[in-house]
């Protein structure tokens, strides 16, 4: 029985009468205000009166009383309350334990408590996890593809269709650079086992080569020498000076520097790094421009400027240096490169391979087009072993290689239709009109100069195909909060581009998987891969839960019930955190066999079924006596047993599977302070009548419990 909504309309038939200023107020709204006390003692349901308040003309625990007073037994025992109270501007409700247990018990063992809810015709699709082939596997990537599956479990479970998809990210910078290094630098065996992660230390090997700073420790091309001819105060700012240098050509420029002319660090003489108009120096453009009535051509850089730290006084460069020398070989390190190669020349050299490598892929055919393929299956393969590791289900890839050509072309037929406009050659979406977080939506680059189509544009492809070849009316895209403003993007360039399911779209956004040390990249290597998190994860479990069991269990069974185990670990640890918040990855602190773990919620599972297994009555004919379930811990259970159905939908609504997390933590909870108490053995129950009706308490909080972990993606274990 739905307590809410069967309080909620008694409230407003009552709320109508003349006595309460004949309100109409909608049931459904009433219900969403009817929220459970954080103390039992103050009933089980509780309706705030304040709402009210403006409309009756009196106080909140005037209303309440009122309310209190005109709610008779005659109206509240049919919806199965026992009692009203009014407490403060809170009036409580307090529900029928025994019939209670006498209409949920049974609902729940013959599993019509828990089975799905009426279809609502609604079809979604859940786009979810998006890894980069020729990138690792690693144990951030777990946050998305748990969350993004026990929402496809929770929408399904409310009545949607769901269509699950993955969306893969098959082509770009990231796969030549592996691919370059692979066929340029690599000269081992390519192992048998383990290959996606083998593609993702080329990677990051790649990335490392491809650094300007593995080379030099002034990375900044086109800045050179420069020597200082004059020194001066400014004429209008003591804390700035003004240079005249010599530069490449003979030039004499003169540049402003934000520091005074005696305390500057430099002189007359030296050498100095300068950054002409035209590059671009920490994200700023370089330029001409006017600094308190003094034309200031250009940049001197300071320490932190040319090295990315250090302090901010002007960096002087050695005296071996000539004027015009590029900075990035004055600062080159030593013993990387033959003296004769240029660090630009070979930093230019490595980057033009990685271009080829890029267009011999784009190309779709040839040797390179082969291999990226033969690649792109072992990362794939890697892919599906860890999604049937942990039970995430796809019904549909879609692959990032399959809409490049098909996003252009949509983003130029809109070009030519006025939606999106040409800027410096480049085809973007002006989104300034459009206010978000504050600010504006701003500009949306979808193809580049040179043709190149950007994430946006594909994924506006990608949505026009689910729009209409899947015909969804809710989309829904897992992806870390980072790329928030992208997504409003995407979605307001759909809504110009006329469609109207474009409001039906969600991103569902996610702070990151962090290490104590900081954030993951596997651009930098300071990954945990999921290779090392499953060896390490089932070494950890099987030797804090299962190697007593050795000689005892079957290994299959020990091996089942470590990856059971693992899966709950890692799911639950993911879960159990509302989105905005980052997780602080801690394997010892998520394995614990007590407190808010996966592990936790299996024990309790397991208690359970132990004690089905052990304790039983004779049969009877005679019927359960309900009533009998009195102590309170008792009807604490059955009260929040009889709230699940509530609470999956709030997870759903949400999509925020940490609502159910909350709830199986209690319900466990609830139940080991029961089993924890000598007055509620159900061994050493009073009587057989009382055995057998606590028995079926125990069964069906063991049935809720395992029926809530499901959807979770958690499966139970019977023994453990």
């Amino acid at each position: 029985m739905q307590y809410d909504s069967q309080i909620a309309a008694l409230l407003a038939g009552t709320l109508a009468r003349d006595a309460f200023g004949a309100l109409n107020l909608s049931p459904t709204d009433l219900a969403a205000s009817i929220k459970r006390p954080k103390d039992p003692k103050n009933g089980d349901l509780a309706f705030p009166c304040f709402r009210l308040s403006k409309q009756i003309r009196k106080t909140p625990p005037e209303i309440a009383s009122a309310l209190a007073e005109t709610l008779t037994q005659e109206a509240l025992v049919p919806i199965g309350i026992s009692a009203v109270v009014a407490e403060g501007p809170f009036l409580n409700f307090f529900i029928a334990r025994a019939e209670l247990a006498a209409t949920l018990i049974p609902s729940i063992l013959d599993r019509s408590f828990t089975s799905p809810r009426t279809p609502v015709g609604k079809k979604v699709m859940v786009e979810y996890s998006q890894p980069n082939t020729h990138k690792a596997f690693h144990v951030g990537h777990l946050r998305n593809a748990a969350l993004g599956d026990s929402i496809t479990r929770l929408l399904e479970w409310t009545g949607h269709e769901v269509m699950p998809t993955n969306y893969i990210g098959d082509e770009g910078t990231h796969v030549a650079k592996c691919l370059w290094y692979m066929r340029t630098r690599f000269k081992g065996e390519v192992p048998s086992e383990n290959r996606g992660e083998f593609l993702g230390d080329l990677y990051t090997k790649a990335c490392e080569l491809l650094s300007p700073d593995t080379l030099t420790e002034a990375p900044l091309p086109g800045v050179r020498a420069a020597k200082v001819l004059e020194l001066k105060e400014h004429p209008s700012n003591a804390e700035w000076c003004v240079v005249k240098l010599e530069v490449a050509g003979g030039e004499t420029p003169t540049v402003v520097v934000g520091v005074p002319a005696a305390a500057g660090g430099f002189a007359v003489g030296d050498l100095v790094a300068y950054a002409s108009p035209g590059l671009r120096v920490a994200g700023k453009a370089v330029g001409v421009v006017d600094r308190g009535g003094v034309e200031s051509t250009g940049m001197v850089l300071s320490e932190s400027e040319l090295f990315g730290k250090g302090p901010n006084t002007i960096a002087t460069l050695p005296p071996t240096a000539g004027v015009g020398d590029q900075v990035a070989e004055v600062f080159r390190r030593p013993s990387v490169l033959p003296e004769e190669v240029g660090v630009l020349e070979e930093f230019s050299s490595r980057q033009k391979g990685v271009s080829e490598v890029l267009q011999a892929i784009e190309s779709g055919t040839g040797d390179v087009w082969e291999q990226w393929k033969e690649t792109k299956e072992w990362s794939m393969k890697e892919f599906r072993r860890i999604y049937d590791w942990m039970g995430a289900r796809f019904d549909d890839y879609f692959y990032e290689s399959e809409v490049g050509e098909e996003s252009k072309a949509l983003v130029r037929e809109n070009l030519a239709k006025g939606v999106f406009v040409e800027s410096q050659g480049a085809v973007v979406a002006d989104l300034r009109e459009f206010s978000w977080q504050g600010g504006d939506l701003g500009f949306c680059v979808l193809i580049k100069r040179d043709g190149t189509a950007l994430y946006a544009t594909r994924d506006l492809a990608l949505a026009r195909r689910k729009f209409e070849k899947f015909g969804v009316d809710r989309s829904l895209y897992v992806v870390d909060s980072s790329q928030s403003l992208h997504f409003q993007q995407v979605f307001k360039c759909l809504e110009l581009m006329g469609y109207e399911q474009a409001s039906k779209c969600v991103h569902v956004p996610y702070a990151q998987v962090v290490l104590p040390d900081g954030k993951m990249s596997s651009r930098k290597g300071n990954v945990i891969l999921f290779s090392q998190l499953e060896a390490g994860l089932l070494e950890n479990i099987h030797r804090e839960f299962l190697s007593k069991y050795e000689g005892d269990w079957s290994g299959d069974e020990i091996e089942n019930a470590g990856r059971r185990i693992a899966v709950a670990t890692m799911r639950y640890g993911m879960l159990n955190q509302v989105h905005g918040s980052k997780i602080v990855f801690n394997l010892d602190a998520w394995t614990s066999k007590s407190g808010d773990t996966g592990p936790y919620m299996l024990c309790t599972y397991a208690r359970i079924r132990s004690m089905l297994r052990e304790l039983s009555v004779e049969s009877s004919s005679e019927p359960i006596d309900w009533s009998l379930l009195k102590h309170e811990t008792e009807t604490d259970i059955l009260a929040w047993l009889s709230d699940y159905p509530r609470a999956v939908e709030r997870a759903a609504e949400q999509l925020l599977p940490q609502v159910l997390c909350v709830y199986v933590y209690e319900l466990s909870r609830k139940f080991n302070r029961w089993y924890n108490l000598k007055e509620c053995s159900v061994l050493h129950a009073e009587s057989a009548a009382l055995k057998a009706a606590r028995l079926q308490l125990v069964d069906a909080s063991g049935r809720v419990l395992k029926h809530a972990l499901s959807l979770l993606g958690i499966e139970t274990i019977d023994r453990m």
